[in-house]
């Protein structure tokens, strides 16, 4: 597709990211699950779209949004799913422009994922090799706790965005949201990652579509993005974020690489800002551990 319109590659490399972000299950039927995640990733992005037409609402629903999955998150696995994956994608949702748009975008992404699953079936079965752990190993009370943190910095990286006029309100919006965890140690790991992802990501688009480089050498990009994100999305370490930034910059600038500096500096303020808002949120509201006490009972 790159080959007669750059912009729409992008878009439909985007549409397959969501569930090609997700580490191949053993069995066939087994991945029907990274075509659900899918599923709810483009219901997510649908309902921020739907948020943003009403700042006030959008910024009560966040924060609602994610007191009630931290909730549900307290040993239901739909739950830490929701919490992990939809409540970001709904800030990130946040900068569609118009629910016609989010609309749009929820297809595509609805139709990659089904692509996906349809790929994958290709592969054939395996022995499994365990269940990943979840977002829900903590206690329940702390999972509750992370979704008040959560809830907040998510509504104030989208009420200042949406009172500054930002054209992008789900790009701080979502960075927040999406290296919040709610151990510390994971969360600092996951904000540095992000940043220099982001850099890195922006930076090599910006030097590829500036650099005037023919559609297929394009198309190859994207499809190298895709696959390193599809092969790195069980790694420990956090990149995944310079490849699907990478294809959402060169869906930005394919039409207007002129506006590549700006567009780079727009990106990673607000991401840093969104981190920004994540760290202080998460550490300044973290509840004070208790000490055991040295004396015996009795």
């Amino acid at each position: 597709m790159a080959t007669r319109d750059v912009q729409l590659a992008a878009v439909l490399a985007i549409g397959v990211i969501p569930a090609a972000c997700v580490p191949l299950p053993a069995t066939r039927r087994a991945r029907l699950r990274p075509a659900v995640l899918g599923a709810l990733a483009a219901a997510s992005l649908f309902v921020g779209s739907v948020l943003a037409e009403s700042p006030p609402l959008a910024v009560v629903g966040i924060f609602v949004f994610a007191v009630v999955a931290s909730r549900a998150a307290v040993g239901r696995p739909l739950g830490a799913v929701a919490l992990s994956l939809c409540l970001p994608l709904v800030g990130v949702g946040l900068s569609l422009s118009s629910i016609a748009v989010g609309a749009t975008l929820a297809a595509v992404v609805l139709g990659g994922s089904v692509y996906a699953f349809l790929v994958s079936q290709l592969w054939p079965s395996r022995p499994s090799s365990g269940t990943p752990a979840s977002l829900a190993s903590p206690g329940a009370a702390s999972l509750r706790s992370f979704g008040y943190r959560a809830g907040l910095a998510g509504a104030i990286c989208a009420g200042t965005g949406f009172a500054l006029g930002l054209e992008h309100v789900g790009w701080a919006t979502g960075a927040a949201l999406l290296v919040m965890r709610p151990a510390p140690a994971v969360q600092q790991a996951r904000s540095v990652g992000r940043i220099v992802d982001v850099v890195l990501g922006a930076a090599l688009s910006i030097g590829l579509v500036t650099s005037g480089a023919p559609a297929g050498v394009v198309a190859a990009a994207l499809g190298i993005a895709v696959i390193c994100a599809t092969a790195t999305a069980g790694s420990r370490w956090y990149v995944v974020p310079a490849f699907t930034t990478f294809i959402v910059f060169v869906l930005l600038l394919s039409h207007a690489p002129d506006q590549a500096q700006e567009r780079f500096w727009e990106r990673v303020l607000e991401t840093g800002f969104g981190i920004a808002v994540a760290a202080l949120v998460g550490y300044w509201t973290l509840p004070r551990v208790r000490r055991p006490s040295s004396r015996r009972a009795g």
